[in-house]
């Protein structure tokens, strides 16, 4: 089968944080009186995520989110939450992967159908507008909002109903090994996994190769 639609992460693949958590959390703690070490904070942090294990991000992310600040930095507190939750509901705290958009865009003017399937709160639709990610991708599966997260293969299967392809005939790309490469597989998806160091030139022969790969089969006898 023909490629027909390209699927990508948003957090750690399309978008990342500008600073690592640790260091933003931690001078947001400091200042407001809180001692607070960058490394230990992002230690913290990491593991606070890892023992969130199965827990999905409902609605606009408060409940999810809450015990993480707290585990990370070492107290539970209402302004310090506040005021790093809406830090991380605006662009300034993000930026987009420019080789992301430049492979992406040149799939899209190749009739491909470009998606995000992301499991995040409700705060990813209001970056996907303000960075204008709709225009390049018109589809956005934010799981906060379909009450499913990856590698739950049923994300994957919505996304493709909704964009009219068969799941052999989308790629996933994505950066957790689990969720992503994992899931989309076990979907029936082509996944692709995505190495920061490697970067998107990595995603774009690997796509490459892929329809050269589909286009060679269509025309077997």
């Amino acid at each position: 089968m023909a490629l027909r639609a390209v699927f990508v992460d948003a957090a750690g693949t399309l978008l990342h944080p500008r600073e690592p958590v640790g260091i933003t959390y931690a001078r947001a703690a400091r200042a407001r009186g809180h001692a607070a070490d960058p490394v230990e904070v992002e230690r913290r942090f990491r593991a606070a995520l890892r023992a969130r294990g199965a827990a999905v991000q409902e609605g606009d992310g408060r409940a999810y989110w809450r015990p993480v600040l707290a585990e990370a930095v070492g107290l539970d507190d209402d302004a310090l939450f506040e005021a790093l939750y809406q830090h991380f509901a605006r662009p300034r705290a993000w930026w987009v992967d420019t080789d992301a958009l430049r492979v992406l865009g040149a799939l899209s003017r190749q009739g491909i159908r470009i998606g995000i399937v992301s499991n995040w709160d409700t705060r990813l639709r209001v970056l996907y507008r303000r960075f204008a990610l709709d225009r390049l991708c018109p589809y956005l599966f934010c799981s906060a909002e379909m009450g499913v997260e990856k590698p739950d293969p049923q994300i994957f299967a919505a996304a493709c109903r909704v964009v009219g392809v068969a799941p052999s005939e989308a790629v996933h790309v994505g950066d957790d090994l689990e969720r992503d490469v994992a899931g989309a597989s076990r979907a029936g998806l082509i996944a692709l996994h995505f190495d920061e160091e490697r970067g998107w030139g990595s995603v774009e022969s690997d796509v490459s190769r892929i329809r050269r790969g589909a286009s060679m089969f269509a025309r077997q006898p």
